[in-house]
């Protein structure tokens, strides 16, 4: 199956190429390698890079994507590890500046359509959802055991699901007649308890919540966020794709936050500067698809791109 998805392209591409990475760069940071798309274009256009630095938590990308990225072996520098530990990858390696981050959070199409991930309601497969396989936590062991304040959390917080409470007490019902192990178990109970017409939506983000539950998505962005600015130096950017509301509404208050000086309040002014902007936005609205990709990418319609330059 990861053979299969060599020749997609990888989201964004084009202005990625033209918008993020520029001829001085000489590391990037790539926390979210996948398969290498992203990795390989960028390489290919911009030979002066000196160290290309790749995250993900997927074993079986990293493989492959050492097999792709072989002709650039000099350059490349492989984890497997969260891209949570960029600051600590990056003071390991004592990488050059200037320096560019790109994080693309998507879920890999690899992932979707492998039922064993379990990511997919439209396949039957275990209820796994984590991306790091050998993490050891599942979407099944938070079925089968979160109370129901937890599991309302999840659906109201992860999913903007605006039948959690219902959801909630469906899925402790059915746990006790049943442990949940399968996908189809949770597709059965959100199937049984919405409205046919919101079937396709709810199962969207019921599945959608219990994945950022599994893999702790949300607290791991506005950590990593934290990590890569302090990374950062003058000169360097930052560039994050997110695919829904949640994260982008992360990364968006994150970057506005970096690009004003930070103030305080005193008996002379409400607003005194006390400390310059960190960073300038290079993105004042994101950058978005074009017809084109989506039309050959589906995929991809959600995609929101933000890049942050460093200035301080």
């Amino acid at each position: 199956m990861v053979g299969e998805t060599l020749f997609h392209e990888p989201v964004l591409k084009k202005e990625i190429l033209a918008f993020l990475i520029f001829e001085n760069a000489r590391t990037i940071f790539d926390g979210t390698l996948g398969l290498g798309g992203h990795a390989e274009a960028i390489l290919k256009q911009f030979p002066r890079i000196s160290h290309y630095v790749a995250c993900d938590l997927d074993q079986r990308h990293l493989a492959f994507a050492r097999k792709r990225l072989k002709k650039w072996h000099q350059k490349a520098f492989f984890y497997h590890a969260n891209f949570s530990e960029i600051k600590k990858i990056v003071q390991e390696l004592d990488i050059p500046h200037p320096l560019v981050i790109l994080l693309d959070l998507g879920l890999c199409s690899v992932h979707v359509d492998d039922p064993e991930r379990g990511f997919s309601f439209s396949e039957e497969g275990p209820l796994n959802m984590a991306f790091d396989s050998s993490s050891g936590r599942s979407c099944a062991d938070i079925l089968n055991t979160a109370s129901e304040r937890e599991l309302i959390q999840i659906l109201r917080d992860y999913g903007e699901e605006p039948r959690a409470l219902k959801l909630a007490q469906k899925i402790i019902a059915r746990r006790q007649e049943k442990p949940f192990e399968m996908t189809s178990d949770l597709r059965q109970v959100i199937e049984e308890n919405a409205h046919p017409r919101d079937q396709k939506k709810t199962l969207m983000r019921v599945f959608q919540a219990f994945r950022i539950a599994v893999n702790d998505e949300l607290d791991v962005l506005r950590h990593t966020l934290e990590k890569a600015i302090e990374t950062m130096r003058s000169g360097d950017r930052m560039g994050v794709i997110s695919y829904h509301s949640l994260e982008d509404r992360i990364v968006k208050q994150f970057f506005v936050l970096q690009s004003r000086p930070e103030t305080e309040e005193t008996e002379f002014s409400r607003h005194s500067v006390v400390a310059p902007a960190k960073a300038k936005l290079l993105t004042k609205k994101p950058i978005v698809p074009s017809e084109e990709e989506i039309s050959q990418n589906p995929r991809a319609r959600s995609a929101r791109l933000r890049i942050l330059e460093k200035i301080t």
